[in-house]
């Protein structure tokens, strides 16, 4: 890829360079950076504000902004007057300045105060809608699974977590507070301006110059900030998740005896986040050399030019207190990059990551292309509410891809036809021209050596690998079991109905009474779960919340996954060693309620004991090649 040239507009990246990669940035010049960043931050914030409702806080906003910009102006000539009222010893001028004052006070003071709420109101609402948003589009078409599903893509993004929760806060209240400050700034410009052009004109031009030697030594000393802040977000999310990752495998490790390794490898995220905000610290340093001597210089400059027209005689002290008030505000004005440099390259490394993120989630989903609006504002619709996207499907891929057809009224549980399965990198063949019929009530075995391609093609039937090329068409009424069945954070009664909810309003259909699920788990040997849950009491069991993926041996969490399909009653059932922790009376137990249902069932497992529930045998084994045959 050829360097941009200045004065080139940054490209539109396309999906090969989606991720903004550090190698792609380092070719922009400053210019294009700038350029990238704002045209991020339109694709970024436009959406929302073209929602009328965001409008109208948004107007409302301005309007309360522009009132307290007024009430600014009014007390700098309220506090003139007093200051020069003090000076000249006037007692009626004195009291009579109080009492405006004090009636000012009770008018224009609460416009500030309505100003900052609405200003945080306005930030809250946009960052549910925005959260909303990349949540619906990270779920639509298991976008979440295909950002993770490659662990070699180097291009993959970091922490999606973080990017949805903590850059998208960021990112919508510093996006208010930056703009409605930056607006400020000019209005108090303006107005502050002419007042010090009024007194004294050499005033203004001295503040022009003062201003512009501060903004060029902040872009030179600061110019590494906006860098340490995008690794700072990044290093800082590998700590953490570092972390978590002790918490989720704390029994693993704790077998393996692996303290040692993982404190050394948290201790080196830490180092990196010890020395990235070491550079921090050094660069925010030089840069509060400067603004510290702003912070001196705006006290005494004013009042060193207008000292020897008030010992003249010829202004009053209250002008000069109020040239002072005035330089302030028009010195702050002018120096906003000098004050806002820190929190301004936080914003951009927010910006960057989210920008990375939405385009990796667009190229992701095969619903979307490089043409579709960023935030998909086709799914959205004002008196609706989200909708499924209505963008055409992106063209086809230069290699092949696995056609799944599911569908409620498929003749067959499930058909193959000429399937071939491929690694991601389309390097090496783990299946090839795999032509398979499941009718109702047969029973398949998916056997063979480790690495061969049995859970490959499992995650081919369910939709989750594309790498191949042939046709698949399965019934959509269909229950895949893994070996570590997921447990999320619910009561026990939702773990069985999962992935529907007994709280949602729209599961309700799904929602089975006491009876019948005390009856489930009897059937799969795990009431006694619940009564421990309950102390004793199976239905207070039943509603306890507790972390089951740890409190759950594995055995236990995989007989729970078939009470959940004994709930459900799918037509298809497919296990990718389902039953890898049960004992073989527990495995028994299972397969029965299954030959007993009269489901058709897939398996994928290496247990001899598996033949006898079985019927056909498929053994992968390994370079494209496999085996069909019928279990007498």
């Amino acid at each position: 890829m050829s360097n941009p040239k200045e004065g080139d507009e940054a490209p539109y990246l396309s999906y090969s360079e989606s991720h903004l990669s550090d190698e792609y940035h380092q070719t922009l010049t400053k210019w294009q950076h700038v350029r990238l960043a704002f045209k991020a931050f339109r694709l970024l914030s436009s959406p929302y504000f073209a929602r009328s409702d965001a409008r109208r806080l948004f107007l409302l906003l301005v309007t309360l902004m522009l009132m307290s910009s007024a009430v600014r102006v009014i007390f700098s000539y309220i506090s003139r007057d007093y200051w020069s009222a003090l000076s000249g010893r006037d007692e009626e001028q004195f009291y009579h300045i109080v009492r405006n004052f004090c009636v000012a006070l009770v008018v224009l003071a609460p416009l500030n105060v309505l100003y900052r709420y609405q200003r945080e109101r306005l930030a809250l609402q946009w960052r549910e809608w925005m959260t909303e948003r990349m949540l619906k589009l990270y779920a639509t078409n298991r976008v979440y699974y295909t950002l993770e599903a490659d662990p070699k893509d180097q291009s993959k993004v970091d922490n999606p977590d973080q990017r949805i929760c903590e850059d998208v806060r960021s990112f919508t209240h510093f996006s208010l507070t930056f703009f409605l400050t930056l607006a400020i700034s000019i209005i108090d410009l303006v107005a502050f301006s002419v007042i010090l052009y009024t007194i004294q004109p050499m005033l203004f031009v001295s503040i022009i110059s003062f201003a512009t030697v501060g903004s060029v030594g902040v872009a030179v000393i600061g110019q590494q900030l906006m860098r340490l802040n995008v690794e700072r977000l990044q290093k800082e999310a590998d700590l953490r998740f570092s972390l978590v990752r002790v918490r989720e495998n704390a029994e693993s490790i704790a077998f393996y005896s692996g303290e040692p390794m993982e404190q050394q490898q948290i201790l080196n995220r830490l180092d990196q986040v010890v020395d990235n905000k070491n550079d921090i610290i050094v660069t925010k340093r030089n840069l509060d050399f400067l603004t510290t001597l702003y912070n001196y210089v705006t006290w005494t400059l004013p009042l060193l030019l207008l000292a020897p027209a008030y010992f003249g005689g010829v202004i009053e002290l209250g002008v000069m207190q109020q040239a002072a008030v005035a330089f302030g505000h028009v010195l702050e004005d002018l120096s906003f990059i000098v004050w806002e440099f820190d929190s301004l390259a936080e914003f951009s490394a927010s910006i960057r990551r989210l920008y990375q993120f939405l385009q990796a989630i667009q190229k992701a989903d095969p619903d979307r292309d490089e043409h579709s609006p960023l935030l998909g504002d086709d799914m959205y619709n004002e008196k609706d509410g989200l909708i499924l996207p209505t963008v055409a499907k992106r063209g086809p891929s230069v290699l092949s891809t696995i056609q799944l057809t599911p569908s409620l009224h498929a003749v067959m549980p499930l058909t193959i036809r000429n399937l071939s399965v491929s690694t991601p990198d389309y390097t090496r063949t783990l299946v090839k021209n795999l032509s398979l019929s499941v009718n109702d009530g047969d029973h398949v075995l998916i056997c063979g050596p480790s690495g061969a391609g049995k859970s490959s093609l499992v995650r081919s039937i369910a939709g989750l690998w594309t790498a191949g090329s042939g046709f698949i068409e399965r019934t959509s009424d269909v229950c895949f079991l893994p070996q570590k069945p997921y447990c999320p954070v619910a009561s026990l009664r939702n773990q069985l109905l999962y992935p529907h909810n007994s709280e949602n309003q729209s599961d309700k259909a799904f929602v089975q009474s006491d009876e019948q699920l005390i009856a489930i788990m009897k059937q799969v040997n795990i009431l006694g779960i619940a009564e421990q849950a309950g102390n004793g009491n199976v239905e207070a069991g039943l509603d306890a919340v507790l972390d089951w993926s740890n409190r759950l041996s594995l055995g236990e969490q995989q007989r729970l996954a078939f009470g959940r399909v004994l709930l459900h009653r799918p037509r298809l059932l497919i296990l990718d060693e389902s039953t890898s922790a049960m004992d073989v009376q527990s495995e028994r137990q299972m397969y029965d309620l299954l030959r007993e249902w009269k489901v058709s069932y897939i398996s994928v497992g290496h247990r001899p004991t598996l033949i006898e529930f079985h019927d056909i045998r498929l053994e992968i084994r390994g370079m494209g090649e496999f085996s069909i045959v019928r279990i007498e």
